[in-house]
């Protein structure tokens, strides 16, 4: 992308002049056309590879690692068939904003209600029924039950499961016999070293009972601090790194009424401490401003007492003054 941007620099009608990037250089709007046309073609190139190759159905397969689905198509296209077969475009996404698609590429169409979009993306196709091959995890391929409302859960899809690659419901309770699906999803670290992480699924009705490995049946769930040795034995489906029930991360902290008692003392106690305070500093203050205002005025009288009697010195000696020259004359 570099060399192609130095290039079209280099078919500006003025390159002797510098400019950086931010600054609008000469003839930038041809540059600018230019360099989204050749974007454009770009993407859609890469986009529009795998359109039309050969394909076999035959070949698709899961990735043995994270069980992500793999053809012979990208993830813009799906194979038409086994045979003679082509990648074509995509005719429906199950996701609202898939991988694989450019922001200017027509996204195909969302399935309706009552349908879904297979993981090859080859189009809509109607729900399954129970005993029906479903694909890997894909809960959203199976119908709901007629009493969906009352055991669908975060842990199913409306009541239903694809379990082991078939369609079941999630209906099992306390004693019946249950189905579990251990899938192991594995991801390599940047040094090469292997994380694995299992998720264990079950038919049984939850959150109220989960499937007992050993039994084979559906047990209650543990309450909050009893053992257990995986998320679903929980009733809160969270089983803390100490081996025990507990709540799960998003749960809001529950405060205590002790906690809830002193804390409102607490606030209680600094308001009436601050009152207090600022009620010493303003009668503090208030003393203060009063001996100053007290100590100007005894200035002030001071000064008109020394005033007056300066005036009466010399009214006194005007006085005498005036009498001593009336006897003279």
């Amino acid at each position: 992308m570099n060399i192609l941007l130095r290039g079209l620099m280099s078919l500006s009608p003025h390159p002797e002049l510098p400019w950086v990037y931010g600054m609008t250089p000469p003839g930038s709007c041809f540059l600018t056309a230019t360099v989204l046309a050749l974007l454009a073609a770009s993407t859609a190139s890469t986009s529009d590879a795998a359109l039309g190759y050969p394909c076999s159905t035959a070949n698709d397969r899961l990735d043995s690692a994270s069980h992500k689905f793999l053809s012979d198509c990208d993830e813009t296209t799906f194979c038409t068939g086994s045979v003679n077969a082509t990648c074509q475009p995509r005719q429906c996404r199950r996701d609202e904003f898939p991988f694989g698609f450019a922001n200017f590429t027509a996204l195909p169409p969302l399935c309706q209600n009552g349908t879904y979009c297979p993981d090859e993306g080859s189009g809509c196709k109607p729900l399954l029924a129970v005993g029906a091959t479903c694909q890997m995890d894909r809960d959203d391929q199976c119908s709901p039950p007629p009493n969906w409302q009352d055991i669908a859960s975060n842990q199913n899809f409306n009541g239903s499961l694809c379990l082991k690659s078939t369609c079941v419901y999630a209906n099992m309770t306390l004693g019946q016999a249950c189905t579990i699906d251990d899938v192991t999803y594995i991801d390599v670290g940047p040094g090469g070293e292997q994380f694995s992480n299992t998720v264990s699924r079950h038919n049984c009705v939850t959150p109220q009972f989960y499937c007992d490995a050993n039994l084979t049946a559906c047990v209650p769930t543990k309450a909050l601090g009893a053992p257990c040795a995986s998320d679903q034995e929980c009733l809160s489906f969270n089983c803390a790194p100490n081996g025990a029930c507990a709540d799960p991360p998003e749960t809001p902290a529950r405060v205590e009424a002790w906690q809830i008692v002193l804390t409102s003392l607490s606030v209680i106690t600094a308001m009436v401490v601050t009152v207090v305070m600022l009620t010493f500093v303003h009668k503090r203050l208030r003393l203060q401003r009063y001996r100053e205002i007290r100590e100007y005025y005894e200035e002030q009288m001071s000064l008109r007492k020394s005033l007056a009697a300066l005036h009466a010195a010399a009214a006194d000696r005007y006085a005498g003054q005036k009498r001593w020259q009336d006897q003279v004359s």
